[in-house]
């Protein structure tokens, strides 16, 4: 045995952990089953136009500060580009279009004054939105939450949110931040959101994105800063299962240890009045340890001993790495389960021509939801995904060979996004295509006379959790009743949705656990 901390996922959330604890001086090893990191947030090369595609397109916002203290350590921050302001183009069928252009001041006053100055909304829905606003800032502690069990839909009508204005603009936000039906979705989770993105300042409110691909913004950066400190990051090394010790009976634990997992009771939020986000803080209940987790199978064979496993793949994966005993008898364990999945779809379109002139814009009334300008966001790396000299190949996901010569696609590349996409998951790609494409057209006119080169599309089954009211209780936190085992992932006890935001924090909080079990 030995105390190198041995991390299996090379996502956002395991290498962001890796980063933590190689920063504070432990010796880290990450294992990744693909033959490159970034498990959801990657990108590679479409061999036909040479340009780098997004598994799934992703925002950023100044408020995911973990995010933001990662990128700034791993010194690619500056890959991120960020709005001054919150602004928003909306577009919607036969070329209409509207905006919400959020100036200078205070929060949430920035807010409300982009609402009142907007274009996009009636008198009436105005007032709405003024109105929920409202609530949100007057109210405080537990009596600010909807009840636990409402979805987003059910939550917004109580707060006469009519349903024009839920369809067209609600719906969007909480689509975007939950990859969910609103009349499935957690309303909790959604509040939590709106609090944080919208309540808190200005500067957090501003929207996001990378000026490179997603591999490129914080993969090779965080590999090399894990291997500069002594660690190791190793791609196509696939793990079968955990080496679980079980204790004696399942129940007899090393006298004087115990695991505090905050298990076994209903899970109380408690919110910061200025963030409205807050930790879950169940009443702190003592699990005598099951078992001691001593290392990983490898699929090929052979075996990997560690002091201190972090599993930083999806509840999915993870499930199928326990004993089967073991998940089935130990409720932690087993209410993971509970956890279904929320598929995205992404549509990547290239015409002869631009057809697009904004960055990105939200859709009304379509199947998808929002609309990325991806040639003039990547017009700088068009074609190649900007590997620094030296780097190790083994990391990178390239599919296929970069044009020579990267032809400019700005406004002619673009990508459609379906979250939430359970009605649509099942659909042929070629459907899948048509349908963008005839959205697209009766969004943009312009794009009737452009003519279609080549398309990409993107269908990924499980593309996050589904944030349900009952999925926060399936939740689990970093540490488990397993000595020497700890979860991160945008699916743990993060008090956020599946963000990009909610991996990296899950990453840091597993590392933290790590470190004060010291």
């Amino acid at each position: 045995m030995n105390d190198e901390v041995l991390i299996i996922g090379g996502g956002l959330a395991g290498l962001a952990a890796g980063v933590a604890l190689a920063g504070a001086g432990r010796r880290v090893r990450v294992l990744e089953q693909k033959p490159y990191l970034g498990g959801r947030a990657r990108s590679f090369i479409d061999p036909v136009t040479g340009c780098v595609v997004d598994n799934g397109q992703h925002m950023f916002m100044g408020c995911y500060h973990s995010t933001l203290r990662f990128l700034a350590e791993i010194g690619t921050l500056d890959r991120v580009r960020f709005q001054p302001r919150l602004a928003v183009e909306f577009l919607e069928k036969q070329g209409r279009s509207s905006s919400l252009d959020c100036p200078d001041l205070p929060a949430p006053w920035h807010l409300l004054a982009g609402v009142l100055r907007s274009d996009g909304f009636t008198a009436r829905e105005k007032f709405e939105i003024l109105r929920l606003g409202k609530a949100l800032d007057s109210s405080s502690g537990n009596g600010s939450a909807p009840p636990g069990r409402l979805t987003v839909d059910e939550w917004l009508t109580r707060l006469g949110q009519s349903e024009s204005l839920r369809r067209n603009f609600w719906d969007l936000l909480s689509i975007a931040a939950l990859n969910e039906d609103p009349r499935i979705a957690s309303a909790s989770l959604f509040e939590r959101v709106l609090r944080l993105a919208l309540f808190t300042s200005p500067a957090d409110s501003r929207l996001g994105l990378a000026a490179t691909g997603l591999s490129d913004c914080y993969t090779l950066a965080a590999s090399d800063y894990i291997t500069a400190r002594g660690g190791k990051v190793e791609t196509g090394r696939n793990v079968s299962r955990f080496l679980i010790q079980r204790a004696v009976a399942a129940v007899e634990a090393r006298p004087g240890r115990e695991r505090r997992t905050g298990l076994g009771a209903p899970v109380a939020t408690v919110y910061d009045r200025r963030t409205g986000i807050g930790a879950h803080r169940a009443p702190l209940q003592s699990h005598p340890e099951v078992g001691v987790c001593e290392g990983v199978e490898l699929t090929e064979g052979g075996r990997i001993e560690a002091g201190v496993v972090l599993s930083a793949v999806p509840c999915f994966q993870f499930v199928e790495l326990l004993p089967g005993d073991l998940l089935r008898s130990e409720p932690f364990f087993e209410r993971i389960m509970a956890l279904r999945p929320a598929p995205i779809i992404s549509v990547n379109l290239w015409f002869d021509r631009p057809v697009v002139g904004n960055d990105f814009a939200g859709l009304r009334g379509t199947a998808a939801q929002w609309l990325f300008n991806k040639g003039q966001l990547l017009r700088h790396r068009a074609g190649t995904l900007a590997p620094r000299e030296g780097s190790r190949s083994k990391a990178s996901p390239e599919s296929g060979k970069p044009s020579e010569e990267p032809h400019d696609w700005s406004g002619a590349y673009v990508s459609l996004v379906i979250s939430g996409a359970h009605a649509h998951i099942g659909r042929s790609r070629e459907e899948l295509q048509a349908l963008a494409l005839s959205e697209l057209r009766e969004l943009v006119p312009g794009a009737g006379d452009a003519r279609l080169v080549h398309a990409l599309v993107i269908k990924e089954r499980l593309a996050t959790f589904s944030p349900r009211p009952e999925a926060e209780d399936a939740r689990p936190p970093a540490a488990t009743p397993v000595r020497g085992l700890y979860l991160a992932g945008d699916w743990t006890s993060t008090a956020l949705p599946a963000t990009i935001e909610g991996a990296v924090k899950s990453g840091y909080t597993a590392a933290q656990a790590i470190l004060d079990a010291d």
